[in-house]
């Protein structure tokens, strides 16, 4: 089928009967071994992964708090999540405390496969590097885009991508995103442009990016 035949991409929330698809894609996604150490593939990490979507699915905060909004692409022939896309949407203004890592994730003291210290040396350079592009201004923040690999050049990624955008448009703010390689020509596509931080962080694994808001008018 050509690509200008494809049925057109859907995109839209999941629910809560969705979460152990949405594990799923994030272990199809970041399964490799290197990730495995950070998340590890066992009932605990599991647990993780579960209690953060259920989290991303939960009810909408009070004023001043960061939103989540958890986005999927349905596959035609199933109907199960074959990519998601998890966005904050960060007020002006919220506090460092509110914007931490550890305030968007859950608890995980009692998952003894789950390490504080290897937590913290993954999110804690990226989330410098956040503070230092964004600081304190609203914004966008795409923390996790991610497709089954069977699913892969279908455009799902693209229009999770642009519904965040959009999104962003429609409340005239920046979008901000930690990129990888590969991720890195998709969102450069997509406006986004890669913002210096070595002044905060010596060894960076993923590309700073910022795209700037729309000008109304």
């Amino acid at each position: 089928m050509a690509p200008a035949d494809r049925p057109a991409v859907v995109v839209e929330r999941p629910t809560t009967s969705d979460v152990p698809e949405l594990v799923a894609i994030w272990w199809d996604a970041f399964g490799a071994e290197a990730l495995q150490r950070i998340f590890p593939q066992t009932p605990d990490g599991r647990r993780f992964i579960e209690r953060s979507f259920e989290k991303f699915l939960g009810p909408a905060p009070g004023p001043g708090e960061i939103r989540t909004e958890c986005l999927v692409v349905r596959s035609p022939d199933t109907g199960v999540p074959a990519s998601m896309a998890i966005y904050h949407i960060v007020p002006e203004g919220c506090s460092a405390a509110k914007r931490a890592w550890r305030a968007r994730w859950p608890a995980f003291d009692d998952l003894s496969d789950l390490s504080d210290a290897v937590l913290n040396g993954f999110f804690s350079p990226m989330e410098k590097a956040h503070e230092h592009v964004v600081g304190d201004r609203g914004h966008v923040f795409l923390e996790v885009l991610a497709t089954k690999k069977q699913f892969q050049k279908k455009g799902y990624g693209t229009a999770l991508l642009r519904r965040g955008n959009d999104l962003a448009d429609q409340l005239g703010v920046e979008c901000y995103l930690d990129a990888s390689v590969v991720g890195k020509p998709l969102y450069e596509a997509n406006g986004y442009v890669e913002r210096d931080v070595s002044a905060v962080v010596e060894k960076q694994v993923s590309a700073s990016m910022l795209r700037p808001k729309k000008i109304q008018g």
